[in-house]
């Protein structure tokens, strides 16, 4: 008699919802070193605007051994190495918040990753909980480089009760930018646009598609094992979806290019709008809230930008006159920006596919 045998085992991969509880920490299956060939790669990928993030001979005026390691490189990084063992069991990612680069890191780093669950509340959607959780990327060395807080919408969980949520965690990036600021007074920057005033608004001539081959060498890369990213055996072409990572990262390098040259930047808060599928083009249009003046010589100038699909911002945009309600600061929900839009500006109804609150570090002439 012919013998038979069915799948006996199975990984399960996720945030276990059976052991959930705030400050429970997990920490990533992986470490990842980063060599030259993947700056070189990820720089051909995202636009750039950071003389240290571009430039090895900026970097050492600035007393460093090499060019950092991008902005946006990092925040996938951060965010990805926590899909396997958390994100993978997620409905959707709401929100991140607080996106900060905290020490410089650099080709022939190795990182991994760890996650505290900060929070966890019922959601609006029934059945469904809300997750709060503080991402820390770390070197070889133990050090701290890099933190994003994310917001995630799971199947309903009943966790532990007894413990309260907690505070933020301390990680800040004074240090860091102090460090900039101190070893730059010396260099001369060109800046594309010299001067920037609160209420300016920029259409971003750069649009670029984010093609199939590039989403699947990213998704493998970064170790972003959610199936919806690369599965085309069950999801047709038209649905593959483009991380959210990666679709904010190439959101604010297409800005970045007119607020050269910058510094620093920082995420205050981002989410997503509609998705951005495999082979989408992806523009942007920005909206300058405020500009501080941090120090003679230095702005720090806070950006709402909309990240937009499909669409050539500057043939199709520059006779429009968009409603000043997109750009309140208490705007911040999927469903109101679609609402505004709806409502008074149906040129963009379905473009637009995020939202990204951020500032840059620039240096100005006195």
């Amino acid at each position: 008699m012919d013998e038979f045998l069915k799948p006996n085992r199975k990984a399960e991969y996720g945030l276990d919802l059976d052991k959930v509880f705030v400050g429970k920490e997990i920490v990533s299956r992986y470490n990842i070193s980063v060599d030259e060939s993947v700056l070189s790669m990820w720089s051909g990928f995202m636009p750039t605007a950071s003389y240290p993030e571009s430039s090895r001979e900026f970097a050492g005026r600035l007393g460093f051994h090499q060019i950092f390691l991008p902005y946006g490189f990092l925040l996938n990084l951060t965010l990805s190495l926590g899909v396997e063992n958390f994100a993978h069991s997620s409905v959707l990612k709401m929100e991140m918040r607080d996106a900060f680069y905290l020490n410089p890191a650099f080709p022939g780093d190795t990182f991994s990753c760890s996650i505290k669950i900060t929070d966890i509340r019922q959601a609006r959607r029934e059945g469904h909980t809300i997750i709060e959780s503080f991402h820390l990327l770390f070197n070889q060395k133990g050090e701290p480089v890099f933190s994003v807080t994310r917001i995630s919408l799971f199947p309903e969980v009943s966790p532990r009760k007894s413990i309260p949520p907690e505070r933020k965690a301390p990680y800040h990036n004074n240090r860091f930018k102090e460090q900039i600021l101190a070893r730059t007074r010396s260099i001369d920057m060109e800046n594309v646009i010299y001067q920037f005033k609160a209420r300016d608004l920029l259409l971003h001539p750069y649009v670029r598609p984010i093609g199939k081959s590039e989403n699947l060498f990213w998704a493998t890369y970064l170790k972003n094992t959610h199936p919806s990213h690369y599965n085309y055996q069950r999801y047709q072409p038209g649905e593959i979806v483009i991380s959210g990572g990666i679709v904010t990262a190439m959101v604010i390098g297409i800005a970045g290019r007119e607020f050269r040259q910058i510094l620093m930047q920082q995420i205050s808060i981002a989410f997503h709008v509609h998705p951005v599928f495999a082979e989408d083009r992806v523009g942007a249009f920005s909206y300058v809230r405020e500009v501080r003046q941090i120090m003679p010589g230095y702005e720090e100038v806070f950006i709402r930008t909309f990240g937009l699909r499909n669409m050539d911002t500057e043939p199709e945009l520059s006779d429009v006159a968009f409603p000043m309600a997109l750009f309140d600061a208490n705007v911040e929900r999927p469903s109101e920006v679609r609402q505004i839009i709806e409502e008074k500006c149906p040129i963009l109804n379905d473009r637009v596919c995020s939202l990204v609150n951020w500032s840059v570090l620039r240096k100005v002439d006195t």
